[in-house]
C-alpha cells in the first residue's frame, strides 16, 4: 500500500518563497556595499544565466506538469534556488553588470510566486 502523501500547506510554500527571496535582497544589499576588485570578462560572467535558465525551465515547463503536489513542491524549491544561485553568481562575477543579473534573478523569483497553490496545498495549473 502507498503511504499517505502529505502535501505542504500553502503557508509553507509562501514561507519558502518569502525566505529565499528576502535572503537574496539582503545579500544583494550587502554586495552592493562591497566594491568589486576588478571586472570579470562578459563570457565568464554570463555563466550566471545557466542556473537562471534552469529556473525558468523548472517554473514554466516542469512545474505545470508535475504529477504530484510533492514533486511540484520540490520543483518549486529547485527553481527558486536556481534563480537565487544565478543572481548570486551574477552579482559576484558580474561586478559592473550586477544590476542586470540581480533584476533577472528577481524576475524569476517573482515568477515563482506560489499563487497557484490552493487551500489544500495542491499545486494547480501555474
Amino acid at each position: 500500500m502507498d503511504a499517505p502523501q502529505n502535501t505542504p500547506p500553502p503557508f509553507v510554500w509562501w514561507a519558502v518563497w518569502g525566505g529565499i527571496t528576502s535572503a537574496f535582497f539582503v545579500s544583494y544589499g550587502i554586495f552592493e556595499v562591497v566594491q568589486p576588485v576588478s571586472a570579470i570578462p562578459l563570457p565568464l560572467a554570463a555563466i550566471a544565466f545557466v542556473p537562471m535558465a534552469g529556473s525558468a525551465v523548472c517554473r514554466f515547463l516542469l512545474l505545470p506538469r508535475a504529477a504530484t503536489p510533492q514533486k511540484a513542491f520540490v520543483l518549486f524549491i529547485v527553481g527558486l534556488a536556481l534563480a537565487e544561485a544565478g543572481g548570486f553568481i551574477g552579482v559576484i562575477l558580474g561586478a559592473d553588470r550586477k544590476a542586470i543579473y540581480g533584476a533577472a534573478a528577481i524576475v524569476l523569483m517573482i515568477a515563482h510566486v506560489p499563487a497557484f497553490v490552493n487551500r489544500g496545498g495542491q499545486a494547480g495549473k501555474p
